[in-house]
């Protein structure tokens, strides 16, 4: 049984057809885990080619089996060069990825996303918090942080898509009645989604 047991409050934001176009042909799925987007990409949208890039060989064994991804590829992503062609992917998605890096290879992941996609979409959290190695996992741990201003500055569209922290600390019910709010104002929210178009 994974440690991991829970899924992401963002993923009906993240099926809007102004986030991810309805007539999408390629994603490329950095940081895929377990396959969760895979698999929602198949119901709800289903492109002609999906990509499934992760770190942890067991994740990409896993995924193999659930047939949502035509294609995993192992890589390593701090510091690498993404093994693809420049837009090469209508849509790059990295969901809570980057925090895992430190922060020099994550801005080179960014640098990265940018080339290969003609939209790149990131989630991530919008407050450090430590978290420890899940699912056996060395590569589950927090060891970066991105305020909403850098992704700005970067061009990005910045949203918040998660709770909101009341003097530092998730309060139960208090906190997620919140959350709704935080979508117009991202620097409130516990978890960011920024989103780019670079196909220019």
């Amino acid at each position: 049984m994974p440690d991991v047991t829970w899924t992401y409050e963002f993923f009906p934001v993240l099926l809007r057809p102004t986030v991810i176009p309805l007539e999408v042909s390629s994603v490329l799925d950095v940081g895929c885990g377990r396959g969760i987007l895979g698999c929602l990409l198949k119901i709800y949208r289903e492109p002609k080619r999906v990509v499934g890039l992760d770190v942890y060989k067991p994740y990409l064994d896993f995924v193999k089996g659930l047939g949502a991804y035509d294609e995993t590829i192992q890589l390593d992503l701090a510091g690498s060069t993404l093994p693809f062609k420049e837009k090469e992917f209508d849509v790059v998605v990295c969901l809570e990825v980057i925090e895992h890096l430190k922060k020099d290879p994550g801005l080179k992941l960014l640098e990265e996303l940018e080339r290969v996609g003609k939209r790149v979409i990131i989630s991530t959290p919008g407050v450090f918090f430590t978290q420890p190695h899940l699912d056996g996992n060395v590569n589950q741990e927090h060891l970066s942080y991105y305020p909403v201003t850098e992704f700005e500055d970067r061009g990005y569209k910045v949203y918040g898509v998660g709770d909101v922290p009341l003097f530092g600390k998730h309060i139960p019910l208090i906190s997620g009645a919140f959350g709704k709010i935080s979508f117009k104002f991202p620097k409130i929210s516990r978890t960011i989604l920024a989103i780019k178009d670079a196909s220019g």
